[in-house]
């Protein structure tokens, strides 16, 4: 794998010279000439002698002399401190002068090359130091070819400001420092102020072989220009360098005999005799320094949440494995690792064996690779529409680690040509790739994706067209005089046009409304008008909920709908035919943001062969569906003003300073204005690309809004950085909910007589939710809420995670699908996945739980089972996903983020910032953060990281919105070109409309017309091509055809059609 960082000019050079040589002095003699006399370090002048380099820092080979005087170096010595001092300060190594004119704010780029696991402890643990050797050999050899490539393809001298002014290719230099170490990071809180510091421990991390390789930003062009590094193309490219890596480095260990086999993620190389649980021992690093020093501090009869932060900070420089392994603290971390791994069973004995070749010829082993990348491809486009055409070579380079790649990029080069001409396989339909041009980056969709996108678009505008079904303005008014709603007030008033427009929509129309907007309740009176309706059938029309998950779907039942059912199980009813589907039936579609473009075109085809009528709800600005393209978005785009009502502001949130908060986080459609003030526009675009920052540029509009929001929390205390490790942030916010729900517990009866105030709590990913449950559940039980008598069983969740789950009474189980149960000795639903059950009772039997309507019901084991694994399907119920938690109403909500805002998006922000009808309290952690912010810092830049740095990074994580690509816009070059195509879209769904009310078979017509156009724009070229040839053949064609045999064929034809034959302007005799 590699990563990487950029190193700052401003700063000492000498600091970042000692982390890079690990603090070693200069040589006393050149090893190349001289390998006897290099001083040895836990071996390494054993491998030294035997690679034929210095792992302490070595120039890269081969540098050219060009470059080598730009920097005041003479490649045939090896570095010294002094030198590399200079150089990390943009000045030459020589003199100290600058490199040119102009001053660099970065020096280097620090680009890292990691080999897997298993690699590292193949060389740490190996019999002698010449397998050792031969295995390090290998990885710098992988290290070297790669950072040849990441030269020829980022080597360009970048001129003017930022590259305003395009780029020269030009020669560069580097140099490389072996580390066979890994130093964690690790977060630490001052008992005293409650401020948490990163400290990097000296002592107690896991072996780690890496290759750090300062890449200089400098260039020097043929004509003698120096400039600086174009390095959008590296940010584009890590992980395809990354990838070329491991292929490289899967070959060299070819040469020495090691068998080897994929990672489970199929990115990396792994040496196939290391064992996997050996390799996650030694991937723990963080974790295990902290529980060392805590175990530490315990046995020094001290408290650790209550010490100082120099004390801690001692412990942690001191403690580390020795302290754990009870050994002396003289011990070196080397030795303690070969006891460690002689403990789990490692056995020592040789891994090189007979150097194997490639298998098959060269084109056996492209066609290899090419299904590699083909399946890996057909993956990525299930879930996005368009993807860079990096991915391409990406996934070439990673299909190679497998066969080989004795061509180098060559053989990159030409496994991407076949996926290209080859195109790939998406659910069992054969695709070709579609490449077009976006700023500097080319990027990539399917035909299959386009082909989806537009027959969708083209099924709305036909449905929306249809009005055969709307309700009449007197059966909406009839129904909303039914309705118990009060519909007085400004928001009523918006609430009831919604209710109009939707009802009397065609048989394809959807209401947006932000969270809290009473979605749901204004359904109420439509509900009851369809039933009221019964011009199709005597009983009325008849309506289904659906929504991406049963909880969403079972939530409609407020509305009336009490046929309901989860997307998924409700097509495959479909597909089986085991429900009925007509013209009399209302699909009510909730959360329709979550349901994919498939899913939606298929409800299409059947609103299209029964004449249904199709309801949606949504929110564009909430957790998307996770399947390539964006169905909503699509929608918006098809459907009229008048079928698409909105309801823009919020009755949840009983505060107006609340609603406003919550409004921010979801943020207001910018006017074009607004988004063109922040485009950048002209050669300085291009000075912008290697940012990392998103392309949309509604993002940097949004970044505001939520930073106003965030301010708003800020004054308000519902917002704090946490501080403390990863364990402390979850016990702080674990206490915050149990302290609220106590307090919400005790203020009563909610705003409804009867209802008990409640308190939610969400997180990014279902590990983080796990956690805090743990740490809730400790603290319920420490309480004695929950019994200390309790079962522990082999749990599953639906993504296939695995895990012990500790089960007593008074817990919160999560449900992860419909599961069946008794109540009252009758066979009934006790909930669907994402529902919440307490624990009253367990037993050999089964479960006694309490359900979320507050009946009891006694489930058997093997209603919970997995049926592949035997796995239990239920987790902790404290805490869910922001995906689940999506639809969900609370007095309270705390929207956890212990592992910081990395993964958070403007999308899930909104959702889990919008749930409480009172306080949303925001708890994230202090150390994430902060490491965050200096990470994307260059290294050395020791400037102080303050508040606002700190607020700011949260701000930008927490307004990012990655909307989905289409694949119809990619080939739409610009905004007209895409309106252009809608309208025809548009158009072409009317038409069928038409056809149909006509009773013109319209199938065949549209299918033409929809493959003609797709045709014309997807195979343009080639199209014009064979015009073009066509019209010199007829050009240059003989006459088929005498002039006499075209007048009697005229006058035949005339006779038939019974017209008077054309008057000949010249005798037949004349033609001949």
């Amino acid at each position: 794998m590699m990563t990487f960082r950029k190193i700052s000019a401003e700063r000492s050079g000498r600091l970042i010279t000692a982390y890079f040589t690990q603090e070693l002095p200069d040589p006393e003699h050149d090893f190349r000439t001289q390998p006897g006399k290099v001083p040895d370090a836990d071996g390494g002048r054993l491998t030294s002698y035997y690679t034929g380099r210095d792992g302490r820092a070595s120039w890269r080979p081969g540098m050219r002399p060009e470059i080598a005087a730009a920097l005041g170096i003479d490649p045939k010595t090896p570095p010294k401190n002094a030198q590399l001092n200079r150089l990390f300060e943009a000045k030459r190594a020589d003199n100290g002068d600058d490199w040119s004119r102009n001053a660099r704010k970065i020096s280097a780029y620090d680009l890292t090359l990691a080999p897997h696991k298993s690699v590292t402890l193949a060389a740490e643990f190996a019999p002698t130091e010449a397998e050792r050797a031969a295995i390090w050999h290998a990885i710098d050899r992988a290290n070297d070819a790669t950072m040849l490539y990441v030269a020829r393809e980022i080597g360009f001298a970048r001129r003017g400001h930022g590259g305003e002014d395009g780029a020269n290719p030009g020669e560069v230099a580097w140099v490389s420092f072996r580390h066979d170490t890994a130093r964690p990071t690790v977060e630490a809180r001052d008992a005293g102020t409650g401020q948490t510091y990163l400290i990097d421990t000296p002592t107690g991390g896991d072996p780690h072989a890496h290759i750090h390789n300062a890449l200089f930003n400098v260039v020097v062009t043929e004509e003698g220009h120096v400039g600086s590094l174009d390095t959008k193309r590296l940010r584009s490219r890590v992980h395809e360098f990354g990838a070329y890596f491991q292929a490289q480095l899967a070959d060299e260990l070819r040469r020495i005999g090691i068998a080897q086999q994929y990672d489970a993620n199929e990115q990396a190389t792994v040496i196939s005799a290391v064992p996997q649980d050996i390799s996650d021992f030694f991937s723990k690093g963080r974790r295990n320094v902290i529980r060392a020093a805590k175990e530490y501090a315990a046995a020094e009869g001290a408290d650790w949440a209550h010490m100082p932060i120099d004390r801690k900070r001692r412990i942690l420089s001191m403690a580390g494995l020795a302290a754990r392994l009870d050994k002396d603290k003289g011990t070196s971390d080397h030795e303690i690792w070969r006891e460690q791994a002689r403990r789990l069973g490692w056995e020592e004995k040789s891994l090189l064996g007979t150097p194997a070749a490639p298998v098959g010829t060269r084109e056996q082993r492209y066609d290899i690779a090419y299904r590699f990348a083909a399946r890996h491809l057909a993956r990525e486009f299930e879930t996005a529409a368009v993807i860079d055409h990096d991915k391409l070579r990406t996934y070439a380079a990673r299909g190679l680690i497998g066969t080989g790649i004795e061509g180098g990029v060559k053989d990159i080069d030409h496994v991407v040509a076949l996926i290209e001409q080859r195109g790939l396989e998406l659910g069992g339909e054969r695709v070709s790739l579609i490449q077009e041009m976006r700023g500097d980056r080319l990027r990539v969709t399917n035909s299959a994706q386009i082909a989806i996108e537009e027959d969708l678009a083209i099924q709305a505008a036909r449905a929306s067209g249809d009005r055969s079904g709307a309700l009449s303005d007197r059966q909406i008014t009839e129904a909303i005089g039914r309705s118990p709603l009060d519909f007085a007030s400004e928001h009523g008033k918006t609430q009831k046009a919604a209710i109009y427009a939707l009802g009397r929509g065609g048989a394809l129309s959807m209401l947006t409304g932000v969270a809290g907007s009473g979605k749901t309740a204004l359904l109420s009176p439509l509900v009851d008008a369809w039933k009221h309706d019964t011009r199709y059938d005597t009983n009325g029309r008849r309506v289904i909920g659906i929504a991406n998950a049963w909880r969403q779907a079972d939530a409609l039942r407020e509305a009336g709908i009490f046929d309901t059912s989860a997307m998924l199980p409700f097509l495959a009813r479909l597909e089986r035919g085991d429900v009925d589907v007509d013209r009399n039936t209302v699909l009510v579609i909730d959360e329709v943001g979550q349901v994919g473009p498939r899913q939606m075109l298929r409800l299409l085809q059947v609103q299209r062969d029964t004449g249904c009528t199709i309801k949606a709800l949504g929110d564009h600005e909430q957790a998307q569906n996770i399947e390539a393209g964006d169905a909503i978005e699509m929608l918006r785009r098809v459907l009229d003003p008048e079928d698409m009502p909105e309801l823009l502001s919020s009755v949840r949130q009983v505060s107006a300073r609340n609603r406003e908060i919550a409004d921010l986080f979801r943020g207001a459609e910018p006017e074009e204005s607004d988004l063109e003030s922040h485009e950048f526009t002209g050669a300085a675009a291009n000075a912008h690309t290697d940012e990392e920052n998103d392309d949309d540029v509604r993002n940097r509009f949004h970044l505001k809004e939520v930073r106003d929001a965030i301010d708003m929390k800020r004054a308000d205390g519902t917002i704090r950085l946490v501080g403390g490790d990863h364990e402390e942030v979850l016990q702080d916010i674990a206490r915050l909910y149990v302290t609220r729900r106590d307090a919400l517990v005790a203020d009563g009866a909610g705003l409804r007589r009867g209802r008990t105030k409640t308190i939610s709590m969400s997180a990014l990913t279902n590990q983080d939710a796990a956690d805090l449950s743990r740490a809730v559940r400790k603290i319920l039980q420490e309480r004695g809420e929950i019994s200390t008598h309790e079962i522990t069983v082999q749990a599953i969740d639906q993504r296939g995670e695995t895990y012990d789950l500790a089960i007593a009474t008074g817990d919160r189980l999560r449900l992860y699908r419909r599961t069946w149960g008794s109540v009252d000795g009758k066979g009934a639903t006790v909930g669907n996945n994402g529902d919440v059950v307490e624990v009253l009772a367990h037993g050999d039997a089964g479960l006694r739980v309490r359900t979320k309507d507050g009946l009891v019901a006694d489930v058997e084991w093997r209603r919970f089972r997995d049926v592949k694994t035997g796995r239990v399907m239920l987790g902790f119920g404290h805490a869910m996903t922001i995906d689940a938690a999506q639809g969900l109403t609370s007095d309270e909500h705390i929207n956890a983020l212990p592992r910081g805002v990395e993964l958070a998006t403007g999308f899930t922000s909104y959702v889990a910032e919008s749930r409480a009808r009172g306080t949303t309290w925001t708890m994230i952690s202090d150390g994430a953060t902060f490491e965050a912010v200096r990470n994307q810092r260059p290294l050395g830049d020791t400037t102080p990281i303050t508040s606002d740095d700190l607020w700011n990074h949260v701000a930008k994580k927490m307004a990012h919105k990655p909307y989905k690509s289409f694949g119809t816009d990619l080939v739409a070059r610009t905004r007209k070109a895409r309106d252009a195509r809608i309208r025809e879209l548009i158009a072409l769904g009317r038409m069928q409309e038409t056809l149909t009310k006509s009773g013109r078979p319209y199938g065949r017509e549209i299918i033409l017309e929809t493959q003609a156009r797709q045709a014309e724009r997807l195979h343009k070229a080639r199209l014009a091509e064979i015009d073009a040839r066509l019209q010199v053949m007829i050009r240059n064609a003989p006459a088929v055809m005498t002039g006499a045999e075209q007048t009697l064929r005229s006058q035949r034809a005339a006779q038939v059609l019974g017209r008077r034959p054309p008057v000949p302007s010249a005798s037949p005799g004349a033609a001949s």
